[in-house]
């Protein structure tokens, strides 16, 4: 059981997450959006939604996923979403996000681009100024769409990504069956447009290690998203300490969907141990039910860790993040005024 002290110092500390899904939405949220656009879920309470977002498997979380997205319709639905992640934010002192949105999994033939686009800035900015918090944007591409559907999309997102804060380009959705290599011409098209590039692999067992060499050797990404399962492989643990391209690891998350049957079985703690890169994040925390805070106590609880550990993968975050280099500079600075202070 943690002490409270050490609870307290999770709770406060500045932090970064780079790995959150928008499209995960609260149940408030979802049934305000609902409400106003005469859509019937299958839940009409909170508690409601708690007991219908349980899930066995990666694939049952997908389908329920999308029903979820399928309230949101206008350009006010977009900006609660957004202003609800910035507020969220001042709760868990989470003073830097990156957040995850994939249009053609969820909202593409339902909603027009600018009108998504449209309601996350002004969500955005709205949570800027009330509550002092950066949010900010990655677009991920829905592996399980053909490479010229990626493609096509990505020509539409390239011009306009830098004026609505999208920092970096992903690929999601399901890995199993579906590698990267269909969409290796978009990702080149990022790269050459000077985005970083990250990708979720090696989330379930069955994807292992092979999925995340996958990625590398396809898309020269500069961010993992999860690649847990890189632990069963020597080689490529050798190759991440190396090159330290950062996971973005989401420990509950991966405990969910039954990668692992328990948090003490999960190799964030062994994998930062072999001298990768690891940042901690939340995913899904409407459908998961831990968000940053919940993920790290937890870990202390699994792996006993200490404030410098838990510092140690704060400080990853920021460093790991796509801010700009003196934005970066600022919270590490920020971070270092705050430790001093809290010792």
């Amino acid at each position: 059981m943690i002490d409270d002290k050490l609870k307290k110092f999770i709770e406060d500390i500045p932090k970064a997450e780079l790995h959150i899904h928008t499209d995960s939405v609260p149940p408030s949220v979802l049934l305000g959006c609902a409400k106003r656009n005469d859509i019937k879920l299958p839940f009409s309470t909170i508690q409601e939604a708690h007991e219908w977002y349980r899930f066995e498997t990666l694939d049952d979380f997908l389908e329920k996923w999308i029903v979820t997205t399928s309230v949101l319709c206008t350009e006010h639905d977009y900006f609660d979403v957004a202003y609800e992640m910035g507020k969220d934010m001042t709760r868990q002192n989470i003073v830097w996000r990156e957040a995850m949105f994939t249009y053609q999994a969820a909202h593409k033939g339902r909603v027009e681009l600018d009108v998504v686009l449209a309601g996350f800035q002004r969500g955005r900015q709205a949570a800027k100024d009330h509550f002092g918090v950066d949010l900010n944007f990655i677009a991920d591409i829905d592996r399980t769409t053909s490479g010229k559907d990626s493609l096509e999309f990505m020509k539409t997102l390239l011009p306009i990504a830098k004026e609505n804060n999208i920092l970096g380009i992903g690929l999601d959705c399901n890995e199993v069956g579906f590698p990267a290599g269909p969409h290796k011409a978009t990702f080149d098209l990022v790269h050459e447009a000077g985005l970083p590039v990250s990708a979720h692999c090696g989330e379930e067992y069955e994807s292992g290690p092979e999925a995340v060499w996958d990625i590398i050797n396809v898309m020269t990404p500069t961010r993992l998203d999860h690649g847990v399962q890189s632990i069963r492989d020597e080689k490529l643990l050798a190759y991440l300490k190396e090159s330290q391209i950062p996971l973005t690891v989401c420990p509950y998350s991966n405990v969910s969907i039954q990668a692992y049957e328990k948090l003490s079985d999960h190799p964030v703690v062994a994998l930062r141990n072999k001298g990768v890169a690891v940042t901690v994040n939340s995913d899904d925390p409407p459908f998961f039910q831990y968000d940053l805070v919940d993920n790290f106590i937890g870990m202390v609880e699994a792996f006993d860790l200490s404030y410098g550990d838990i510092e140690g993968f704060v400080r990853k975050g920021f460093q790991s993040s796509y801010a700009p280099a003196d934005v970066k500079e600022k919270h590490l600075t920020d971070l270092d005024a705050w430790l001093a202070n809290n010792s």
